[in-house]
């Protein structure tokens, strides 16, 4: 690469090369001379090039190792004293080996959602900066309340030129918080430098009244508050700026003794917040695609809409971009930061710690000013690794001192040093503050009295809601489903490979045994067609595995948020926290996401939407055949007056045979609470549904919530009384309008609205909308239709007509792929895959 520099650039005391990102084992050279080498994907480095930088053109060079024979070499280096596994990620993964010894992104090497693909290159921006006596390299803030006022610890980092003529030089500084546009609150301080030192801290204090700002909040509790923060460094020879955003909040990871064990939650500006989200993994496999601003916003605004208030930053990934913190504090998503360990047991080495020192250091500066990020944690499940011997490592010892001296000796040690101020979880799952008292290791740390937790089962029936833990947090939990038909034809070669048993889906399956369990998971809810000898069968399947993952997530969130104000006979329960596994993807392929690669949401974020309501109300069967219903609220005021109806249907008609209301119902604020239980069998049968025996399969249960008014001011949920597969599911014929005088003006965007009127003769489940490639969204989808008539908004994300919407929608319900229907033709596929290539 050549670039051009001035006569006046080249006067400065000192010019420094800047690569804010470089992926991974490079050799830097300037105009044939070497200035540096990069071992580190998560570092900013900082070359001096004073003595190579020349007036006109310049030659910059950077020479890349693979990062798959340099972490193999390193492994072997590593073996002659032991082994640090694994050794290899499981086959199904087709990936590469020992990615732990190195400080790249972990799941370039492959992971079970996603290829290998081991990058090398600059995937961040480079900068040439002339110094004159100083580098402003950071400004960070440290903010506590007390009681009338906010304490604002402004921290300068600065670099010097390191000159031997003048060791001191005078500096003026100046922190200026703008409260608003006419009112500020600054501090200013004259102080010498010695420039001998290479690097100098300096400190600027502010004091705020409490009533002089406003809190941030996380979403769905109040404004995300944001204030502009302007820090300059003055001295004989010009002034350095540097601007950032601050928000004012508190926040607590509250670990409190109950009867058995500790509460697990997070307090925000002194109200307790039951976290509800997802995990973020990097948006592309290919780092430098991955904060694109499109892709970045689309991805937190879909998790703004659906209600959510907490994305958690996965271990094997990276510390994220700019853009993604500033729309997380914007949007009120907070951030749970994994430091970038994952899976794995990892070297200690004094060469490895000495990298990942630094990295410590530069990302809990560079991401320590944004309100969002609420906790660190050290890593991703690598203390469940180590307990359950999942690589072999067994009883031996070092294993254990290797993780207490990287994580805690290490890593805990350093961030709450740089970051006083915030939480710091060693592992996730853990068992949090309890881990103290028996040094990091030896216990379970899955326990259900202490800490997060991981829960993934397989074999169960996922919509059976007495299988899922009463853990304090759940932070990762979920089930594969595979993505949009029209998301996979972008990866087919042909229409050969759409079926369920070609070598295409079996490679893009990583997950060991994955579409085994998945068609497991659906055959205890659905029969699953026989037929698997067109494109539209396949469609079909796919549009099972979202069904099944929709409807065995929702339960599952609605498990954790019915033990928020409760705990059982053994203690467990008081949950806080649900964060499902996983929000996005990196190809076409099965995966735990619920949006695909191409931003399609999948039938699961639409019902995340529901879940993660402010308030719901929500069944509960037990083993024995209790039916519970609860209603879970997040607002802080109490309502009064409320009314939760159960409706009861028979297959055979959109009109219910039975409804019972409950009233004078109190929503206590930010409770859970239970509002009535009764044997599911007997009230089907008292109420119409047939026998003992042919009740549970004859009808279906919706439940609704009203205020006083009669509006509802919760999604309505639904009760599968046996397996659908066992129901007497009637064929529903729905026909759909799009009617030019409902055009309507955009309100998630600057592209229109449209308005869709879809009417049916009978009772419709799952009814899915799809638009082909036109970008948007639904205002609803996956949903049944207990009326004849239903409104649904189509929120375009691009410039459409009615016209091409009509020809690109496509609607299909459950009955539908059971009567040789669907919405999928096999002609349209074979014309798309031919576009394609």
């Amino acid at each position: 690469m050549s670039f051009l520099v001035t006569s006046d650039f080249v006067k400065a005391h000192k010019i420094v090369l800047i690569f804010y990102g470089i992926d991974t084992f490079a050799s830097v050279s300037l105009n044939g001379h070497m200035i540096g080498q990069t071992s580190n994907m998560f570092l900013r480095y900082i070359f001096n090039v004073t003595d190579y930088i020349r007036e006109g053109q310049n030659l910059l060079q950077v020479a890349f190792r693979s990062a798959v024979k340099v972490a193999e070499d390193l492994y072997n280096e590593q073996k002659k004293s032991y082994i640090v596994p694994p050794v290899c990620v499981p086959k199904e993964y087709n990936g590469q080996c020992h990615v732990n010894h190195i400080r790249k992104m972990q799941a370039s090497f492959s992971w079970d959602w996603g290829p290998a693909f081991p990058s090398v290159g600059i995937w961040r921006d480079v900068e040439l900066v002339p110094v004159n006596d100083l580098l402003l390299n950071d400004v960070t803030t440290d903010i506590r309340r007390k009681k009338d006022t906010w304490d604002i610890l402004v921290t300068i980092f600065l670099e010097t030129t390191q000159s031997k003529n003048e060791e001191l030089i005078s500096c003026d500084i100046t922190s200026t918080l703008y409260v608003s546009q006419s009112e500020l609150i600054s501090n200013s301080s004259e102080v010498m430098l010695d420039t001998s030192e290479k690097y100098i801290n300096i400190n600027v204090s502010l004091t705020v009244p409490a009533d002089a700002v406003k809190n941030w909040w996380p979403n769905g509790y109040g404004k995300q508050h944001l204030y502009h923060l302007i820090t300059t460094v003055t001295t004989a020879n010009g002034v350095l700026r540097k601007r950032i955003r601050v928000g004012f909040r508190t926040v607590e990871l509250v670990e409190e003794p109950l009867e058995k064990g500790l509460s697990f939650y997070f307090r925000v500006n002194g109200v307790p917040i039951f976290a509800k989200g997802s995990n973020f993994i990097p948006a592309s496999v290919f780092p430098e695609l991955g904060a694109k601003e499109d892709t970045i916003r689309h991805l937190l605004l879909s998790v703004k809409e659906t209600h959510m208030n907490m994305l958690r930053i996965w271990g094997g990934g990276v510390y994220e971009s700019k853009l993604f913190y500033d729309l997380a504090d914007e949007y009120g998503i907070m951030i749970w930061q994994d430091f970038m360990f994952a899976c794995a047991m990892y070297p200690t080495s004094d060469a490895f710690l000495r990298n990942v020192e630094p990295e410590i250091l530069q990302n809990v500066i560079r991401l320590k000013n944004h309100p969002s990020i609420v906790l660190w944690a050290g890593n991703n499940e690598n203390e469940a690794a180590l307990y359950g011997n999942w690589y072999g490592t067994g009883s031996a010892p070092i294993y254990r001192e290797d993780y207490v001296k990287l994580y805690v000796n290490l890593l805990k040690r350093e961030v709450e040093k740089l970051d006083p101020v915030r939480p710091f979880l060693v592992s996730s799952p853990g068992n949090g503050a309890y881990e103290e008292t028996y040094n990091y290791t030896g216990v379970n740390p899955y326990s259900n009295l202490y800490g997060d937790v991981h829960y993934y089962n397989y074999i169960r029936n996922g919509w059976d809601i007495t299988q899922y833990p009463r853990t304090r947090f759940c932070s990762e939990y979920g089930f594969q489903s595979w993505p949009s038909i029209y998301t996979i034809i972008t990866a087919a070669e042909t229409t050969k490979d759409l079926h369920v048993d070609s070598d295409f889906v079996k490679h893009r399956q990583h997950q060991p045994f994955g579409n085994q369990y998945m068609r497991l998971l659906i055959s205890y809810n659905f029969v699953i067609p026989q037929n698997n000898n067109s494109v539209r069968d396949f469609a079909n399947y796919i549009y099972l595995s979202q069904i099944n993952q929709a409807v065995s997530i929702r339960i599952q969130t609605e498990a954790y948020r019915q033990a928020k104000s409760e705990v059982n006979s053994i203690g467990e329960g008081m949950t806080m926290g649900a964060l499902y596994w996983q929000l996005n993807d990196v190809w076409q392929a099965p995966s735990w996401s619920s949006i695909d690669i191409e931003g399609r949401w999948k039938m699961l974020h639409y019902y995340a939407k529901d879940f993660f309501a402010p308030i719901i109300v929500t069944p509960h069967l037990s083993i024995s055949n209790e039916l519970s219903i609860y209603i879970v609220s997040d607002r802080l005021y109490t309502l009064r007056n409320c009314t939760v109806e159960i409706r009861v249907y028979n297959w055979k008609s959109t009109t219910p045979v039975f409804a019972k209301s409950f009233g004078d119902i109190i929503i206590e604020s930010n409770k859970a609470k239970r509002i009535a239980s009764f044997w599911l069998d007997e009230f089907l049968v008292r109420v119409g549904c047939g026998s003992l025996k042919s009740a549970k399969r004859s009808c279906i249960a919706a439940l609704s919530l009203t205020d006083e008014s009669g509006s509802l001011i919760a999604p309505v949920n639904y009760i599968y009384p046996d397996a659908l597969k066992n129901a007497d599911i009637p064929v529903a014929n729905i026909t759909m309008k799009i009617e030019k005088n409902h055009f309507l003006p955009g309100k998630l965007s600057n592209y229109p609205d449209f308005k869709l009127v879809l009417s049916t003769d009978n009772i419709a489940l799952f009814v899915w909308l799809e638009v082909g490639n036109i970008r948007g969204r639904f205002s609803e989808n996956g949903f049944h239709m207990f009326e004849r008539k239903k409104e649904i908004i189509f929120h375009a994300h691009e410039g459409t007509t009615i016209e091409l919407l009509r020809s690109n929608i496509r609607l299909v319900s459950l009955s539908d792929i059971y009567n040789a229907r669907g919405n999928f033709d096999n002609d349209y596929f074979v014309r798309e895959t031919k576009n394609l290539y």
